[in-house]
C-alpha cells in the first residue's frame, strides 16, 4: 500500500510540472501564483509562446461609425464640431464632418450618432466566414471589436446598456465571433477602446448629446476642458472586467486612449485602473489554467510589462521581449466605402521588418455596415496566407538573429509611403538551427548579396518555395548567392541557410 500511495503520489507531482506553456498550459509554480498592480509582480507575467511564436494578428474596427462612412472612425466626435471647443486640433478638418452630417442627414439635435444605431444592422454578418478567413490567412490570434471610443458595446453587456444585442444588431458580435474563432484553433481576444469615452463626445444645447435620456451612449454632461473623476476610470474597469468574465479572452487590445486622462490633467485614476484590470485579467488566466496576453500603447504601463503595441516599426534594433505593431490593411480602420487594400508586396515587407525585429503583425480589417467584407481586403489576406504557406516556416515560431538586417522597409503606418524602401534590404530570421535571409527585390543579375550572414558559415542554401540547392561564395561577411533562371516563391522571397 505504501508503494501504491508514492506510486500515485509520483504521477501526480509528473502530471503538474509537466504542463506545456507552449500550448497554454501551466508550471505548477505558475498555478499558485497570485498577482497584484506592483511592477515586479505584473513584469513576472512573461509572454506565452502561442503569442510569440504566432507573429500574425487579426482585429477588426466595427461599429455604428461604419454606417456614414465618411473618412474615418472618428466621425461620432467629429460631427459634433463646435468652433469654440479648445480641444479640436485641426478645427477646418473636423469641420467637414459636422458640414457633411448636417448636409446629409440633418440637423445634430435631431438626427446625431445614437441615430445611427438601428442603421447598422449587421443582417449579412457572418461569424464562420471571418473565422475561417483569419485561418486561411495563417493568423494564430484575432481580437473582435468590443468597443469603441463612440461607446457602443458589441456584445450583451450589463454594464453599457447601449449595446448590440439590445439595439441596432441585435446579436452579441463579440460572443459570436469567440466562438467561431475558437472552433477553428485561433486564439481569441477582444480588442477595446473605451478609455477615451469619457472625454469623446461634445455637448451643446443645439446637440443631442445635451438630451440627458442618451446618456447611456454619450456620457454625461461635462464641460469641454472637465478632467476625468474616480467614477470614470471606474466604469473603464467594470468594462473590461465584465470582458474578462464573459469570454475568457486570451488577448486583450488596450487602445492609447486611456493614457489620455493622466497626459492631458495628470490624474491618475485609468493608470491605477489599468493595474487592477491587467491583475485581475492574471489571476483569472492561472485559475482558467491557461496562458494570456494583454497590449498596451503609449505610456499606458511601463516597458517589461504585458506586451507593448504601437501603430509604427521600431527603429532600433532587436527588442528583448516581443512587441506588436498594428497597421491597416487599405488606410482605414472603419469602413469608409468601397476602397482597393494595400499592395501585398508592401504588407509583407512591413510583416518581416517586425519578425526580425521580435515583432508580431496585427493587422486590421474594415467590414461594411452590413456585416460583409470587400473583396480587396479579402483577397489580401487570402494572399497573405498563400505567402504563409510557402515561407511560414521562417516565420512562425522564429526568433530574430544576431542583427535584424540591413536597409529600410517601408511601415504600414498612416501617412507613410509603402512604397519607399530600400530595394536591397534583407531581413534576418532563426529557427532550430537554421537561419532565414528575406529580400524584397530579384536582382537582375541573378546575385544576391546576403550583408554579415558569412558569419552563420551556412553548407548549404536552399530557397523557400524551391527544392534546388542555391551556389554561394563567401566575401568577407558577407554571402554572394546565384539565384536561379526563374523565380521561385512571390512579393517577398526568403532562401534557409543550413549547416546540414
Amino acid at each position: 500500500m505504501k508503494r501504491l500511495l508514492t506510486y500515485v503520489a509520483a504521477l501526480l507531482m509528473l502530471s503538474l510540472f509537466s504542463c506545456d506553456g507552449k500550448n497554454g498550459k501551466r508550471s505548477n509554480t505558475e498555478i499558485r501564483k497570485q498577482y497584484n498592480t506592483k511592477h515586479e509582480s505584473i513584469a513576472s507575467y512573461d509572454v506565452p509562446a502561442w503569442y510569440s511564436e504566432g507573429k500574425l494578428g487579426i482585429f477588426m474596427h466595427l461599429s455604428a461609425f461604419s454606417v456614414p462612412a465618411y473618412k474615418n472612425e472618428w466621425y461620432p466626435t467629429l460631427m459634433y464640431y463646435a468652433d469654440n471647443n479648445p480641444n479640436v486640433i485641426h478645427p477646418d478638418w473636423a469641420k467637414t464632418f459636422r458640414d457633411h452630417h448636417e448636409a446629409t442627414y440633418g440637423s445634430l439635435k435631431e438626427f446625431g450618432y445614437k441615430d445611427f444605431i438601428p442603421m447598422f444592422k449587421l443582417e449579412n454578418f457572418n461569424a464562420n466566414y471571418y473565422a475561417e478567413l483569419v485561418k486561411k490567412a495563417g493568423a494564430s490570434y484575432f481580437a473582435a471589436p468590443a468597443v469603441h471610443h463612440d461607446g457602443f458595446a458589441m456584445w450583451d453587456s450589463e454594464v453599457i446598456n447601449w449595446n448590440a444585442v439590445k439595439m441596432g444588431p441585435k446579436r452579441d458580435v463579440v460572443g459570436e465571433l469567440t466562438t467561431a474563432m475558437r472552433k477553428q484553433g485561433i486564439k481569441t481576444g477582444v480588442s477595446t477602446h473605451y478609455g477615451r469615452h469619457w472625454k469623446y463626445y461634445t455637448f451643446r444645447p443645439e446637440f443631442d448629446t445635451w438630451n440627458p435620456e442618451y446618456k447611456g451612449l454619450y456620457g454625461k454632461r461635462r464641460r469641454d476642458t472637465d478632467p476625468p473623476n474616480p467614477e470614470d476610470a471606474f466604469k473603464w474597469e467594470s468594462v473590461m472586467n465584465e470582458l474578462v468574465d464573459n469570454y475568457q479572452p486570451d488577448y486583450i487590445f488596450v487602445d492609447g486612449g486611456i493614457c489620455d486622462a493622466y497626459t492631458e490633467y495628470k490624474k491618475p485614476y485609468f493608470r491605477d485602473a489599468m493595474y487592477r484590470v491587467v491583475a485581475n485579467y492574471y489571476n483569472k488566466s492561472v485559475t482558467w489554467d491557461k496562458r494570456v496576453v494583454l497590449s498596451w500603447k503609449r505610456d499606458a504601463m511601463q516597458k517589461g510589462q504585458a506586451v507593448y503595441d504601437t501603430e509604427k516599426n521600431e527603429a532600433d534594433g532587436i527588442s528583448k521581449r516581443p512587441w506588436q505593431a498594428h497597421f491597416t490593411a487599405n488606410g482605414s480602420w472603419a469602413y469608409t466605402g468601397e476602397k482597393g487594400a494595400y499592395p501585398i508586396e508592401s504588407v509583407l515587407r512591413c510583416f518581416i521588418d517586425l519578425v526580425s525585429r521580435n515583432g508580431n503583425l496585427l493587422l486590421n480589417i474594415a467590414p461594411r455596415p452590413d456585416g460583409t467584407l470587400d473583396k480587396a481586403q479579402e483577397n489580401l489576406l487570402l494572399e497573405l496566407g498563400q505567402w504563409m504557406e510557402v515561407n511560414g516556416e521562417g516565420i512562425k515560431e522564429s526568433t530574430p538573429w544576431e542583427i535584424h538586417g540591413t536597409g529600410e522597409l517601408n511601415s504600414l503606418r498612416g501617412g507613410s509611403n509603402v512604397n519607399e524602401y530600400d530595394t536591397d534590404a534583407v531581413r534576418y530570421t532563426q529557427k532550430d538551427g537554421v537561419l532565414y535571409a528575406w529580400f524584397v527585390s530579384w536582382p537582375s543579375a541573378k546575385n544576391l548579396t546576403l550583408p554579415h550572414a558569412g558569419n552563420f558559415n551556412p553548407e548549404s542554401i536552399i530557397p523557400l518555395g524551391g527544392n534546388e540547392r542555391l551556389k554561394f561564395v563567401k566575401d568577407g561577411e558577407n554571402l554572394i548567392v546565384e539565384l536561379p533562371e526563374n523565380q521561385f516563391g512571390n512579393y517577398v522571397w526568403g532562401v534557409k541557410l543550413t549547416k546540414d
